[in-house]
């Protein structure tokens, strides 16, 4: 996310007489918010910093997201604000920038004119400080969007700003996050695509930038070359455009996660890259976010870690940089001295890291190690066992600990003891010795089989790394567990039953509305086929047919239709099924019943809580339903569109898990309706928009909304729906998942319309944080 490299820079604010690949905080405390200006930078807050610059005098520039500011750290450490008064939002170009409002800034760069350049992500556009602290806008009408090429960059739209840098010859380049392109911005003004084509997604390499596909491209960096590298985000790469437009990939291969370090930076994984920097000498840093690292790829192309040991958290500053932790690092930055900046996101901080361009590890004596395994043949559903491998050397030289790593990937359905959502479990042994021939380092976790896990057979892999290498002997485990749970009731007076949504319909129009099952604590049922006799609530009548779904197996969403009957004129609906829950991997987790009903056309408006549903012996529950304005000649289907099961952990962010399909089933186009989303206890909307991905056009368009108080509603009063009969529209908001919030299946609800003419539900899986 910084300009071309540390050629262009001052020496900045790392504190002085640390080692080589020594890491310390340059600021923030690490909690998140926002104190004041004027005074050491370690000593005040910051929230989810981002993007990070280092100028001529080697002043830092931060982009202080969620503080909506663009702090300046100077190299004694003082910190201030350049831009922004704290307030999302955007007033007016031309006054003071310290006055004014920002909308999430995403990212920084500064000119060798002193001239700070800003991605006002929300607020689409690209904003410039002069060194007299006047703001104006240099791209961007302030709505997003895509219009065209080869005019003035301030008369067109953009959509999310990301990235920015700035070339010698004061050239402007930043991605749209939201329009998947890379645009370029001469010092005259005008603006061009300088790569990607508008559509998400990866195609090939070796053609020119302009004509393939890009995911969410990120961070930027330039070379002295006129070489253009992008942090290609959801396409987990870095991509390299060169002067004539060709891109290549020069970092990734395209798999999200870790594989190892030492080899080609092409041939290996790396997840969610997003700053890019690069060094006097042409190597380029990556924060490799979701591998909580910052990566270096050298000139000749190898990938080592110069920080983070791929464990999410924070540990102490004074210690090797590559030894701790950063959580979802994304900027980074280099300066005169080779000092290593990063945006140490989840932490709230920036992290320093002391003359990393220069340092070189050390390569450690070579090792010869093998695992001796230790894993249950069965284990009770809900009971902790010990699950690894007790690690050996027999080889001749003795091994220092602090290079051996041991990571155990658990399968889905395990968990960690004490539980941390995290299936992805690691140990670095630093302190220890394995002497030759002889010795043991205990590679061995505490895992559990949560009380929802499903029977069956779990296989668990591990990997033994030396010093981030995993080409090794019998460096790698496959661990099966067969789990194994208690005999299942049989019958329904286990299950708890509920009314999941209730249906909304003017007078005349069909919608659904869906009933939960739930076993406690993943206990089996097996009650057998039984009579389920549905009451509608008045108003509505039963029509079409119901069906089945668990939404939470590890073989993705199980559905099928259900026997049933209709009797007196629509008014009861007779299920006979068999409502199994945990018996197999194929009913895990909860059950859904979509039952359709249609509104009486004499209806009339109000909520009804009159109906009801005799679920065998269970005692009845009530059936609500709610009637409103007059008919719409519109209907349509919202179906979730996920073959897998969507996750999310306790406190992600920016994530995508509820994708929904609307398709128009009327004989008219849909045109711009207000839809209405619900997120579920536990989650929230992370923005004031949506994007809908159109089937027809194959084009990405976002729509502004405005979120409840509390985040958990999203309303778009005219969104862009543009749905001809029998076509269908994805519409996937991005969400947030609380800290605290609780393990388990919850649901997105949609609506469509006002009165609403359709609705349907996503379901998103909250796993054990």
């Amino acid at each position: 996310m910084a300009g071309e490299s540390s050629t262009r820079t001052g020496t900045g604010p790392q504190p002085v007489g640390l080692s080589d690949g020594v890491i310390a905080t340059v600021a923030g405390t690490g909690a998140a918010g926002y104190l004041s200006d004027g005074g050491p930078a370690p000593l005040t807050k910051l929230h989810l910093p981002l993007g990070l610059a280092v100028d001529k005098q080697g002043n830092l520039y931060i982009a202080d997201r969620y503080n909506h500011r663009v702090r300046k750290v100077t190299p004694d450490g003082i910190i201030t604000t350049i831009a922004g008064n704290g307030q999302a939002g955007y007033v007016s170009d031309g006054g003071p920038a310290i006055a004014t409002k920002l909308n999430e800034p995403i990212d920084v760069d500064v000119d060798d004119a002193g001239n700070v350049y800003i991605a006002d992500g929300a607020n689409h556009r690209v904003r410039k400080v002069t060194p007299a602290g006047t703001i104006t806008t240099v791209a961007g009408t302030g709505e997003g969007g895509y219009v065209s090429d080869g005019g003035p960059a301030i008369a067109t739209k953009i959509n999310y700003p990301h990235g920015i840098a700035v070339d010698r010859e004061e050239n402007l380049y930043f991605s749209e996050w939201s329009n998947h392109r890379v645009r370029k911005v001469t010092p005259t003004g005008t603006i061009t695509t300088i790569a990607g084509n508008g559509q998400a997604g990866y195609v090939s390499d070796g053609g020119p930038a302009t004509s393939t596909k890009l995911y969410h491209p990120s961070g930027l960096t330039v070379d002295s070359e006129g070489n253009l590298y992008i942090a290609d985000f959801l396409n987990h790469r870095v991509r390299k455009v060169t002067p004539v437009g060709i891109i290549t990939t020069v970092a990734g291969n395209g798999t999200p996660g870790y594989i190892s370090d030492g080899g080609p930076a092409t041939a290996t994984s790396i997840s969610h890259a997003h700053g890019l920097a690069l060094d006097a000498a042409g190597n380029l840093y990556i924060g490799d976010s979701g591998n909580h690292r910052v990566r270096r790829v050298s000139a000749s192309g190898t990938i080592t870690t110069v920080a983070g040991n791929g464990i999410a958290g924070y540990i102490d500053d004074g210690g090797p940089a590559a030894a701790t932790r950063l959580y979802n690092p994304v900027g980074v930055a280099l300066d005169a001295a080779g000092n290593l900046y990063i945006g140490d996101y989840g932490n709230h901080r920036v992290r320093g890291v002391t003359a990393v361009a220069d340092m070189t590890p050390p390569l450690p004596p070579a090792a010869d190690l093998y695992g001796e395994s230790v894993s249950p043949y069965a284990a009770q559903r809900g009971q902790v066992f010990d699950l690894g491998v007790r690690i050996k050397n027999r080889g001749p030289n003795p091994v220092d600990g602090r290079f051996v790593t041991v990571v155990l990937n658990l399968a889905d359905g395990l968990a960690g003891v004490p539980a941390t959502g995290d299936r992805r479990l690691t140990r670095t042994f630093t302190g220890q010795q394995l002497s030759p021939h002889q010795g043991s380092l205990d590679g061995v976790f505490r895992v559990s089989a949560p009380d929802a896990t499903p029977p069956g057979i779990y296989h668990s892999t591990l990997e033994i790394q030396y010093s981030g290498d995993i080409n090794l002997k019998d460096n790698a485990e496959r661990l099966p567990v067969t789990v194994v749970v208690p005999a299942p009731v049989a019958d329904e007076t286990a299950l708890t039953v509920i009314q999941d949504t209730i249906p909304t319909a003017a007078p005349g129009q069909r919608t659904v509305f869906t009933v939960k099952y739930i076993s406690g604590t993943g206990q089996p049922v097996n009650p057998g086929d039984i009579v389920q006799r549905f009451t509608a609530p008045d108003g509505f009548t039963f029509s079409g047919q119901p069906a089945y779904a668990y939404h939470d197996t590890i073989h993705g969403i199980i559905t099928g239709p259900l026997d049933h009957g209709v009797e007196d004129s629509g008014q009861t609906l007779v299920i006979t099924a068999n409502p199994h829950l945990n018996t197999t991997t194929s009913d895990t987790g909860s059950l859904i019943y979509t039952i359709p009903v249609q509104a009486r056309t004499n209806a009339l408006p109000g909520r009804y809580d009159n109906g009801s549903a005799s679920i065998g012996r269970l005692a009845p529950i009530q059936i609500s339903g709610t009637i409103t304005g007059v008919q719409s000649d519109l209907t349509a289907q919202v179906a979730q569109t996920q073959s897998q099961k969507a996750r999310v952990r306790p406190g992600d962010q920016w994530v995508y898990p509820a994708v929904l399909q609307v398709t128009n089933t009327s004989r008219r186009a849909i045109g711009a309706e207000q839809i209405v989303l619900t997120a579920p206890q536990g989650m929230r909307f992370a923005e004031d928009r949506v994007a809908l991905w159109h089937e027809v056009s194959g084009q990405e368009v976002v729509n502004i909304g405005q979120r409840s108080a509390d985040g958990r509603q999203l309303v778009c009063r005219q969104a862009r729906l543009d749905i001809d009969p029998g076509k269908w529209v994805l519409i996937y908001p991005a969400m947030e998942a609380d800290s605290f919030a609780t393990p388990g299946t919850v649901g997105v609800t949609l609506q469509v319309g006002n009165p609403p003419f359709a609705a349907g539900q996503a379901s998103i899986v909250i796993e054990t944080p």
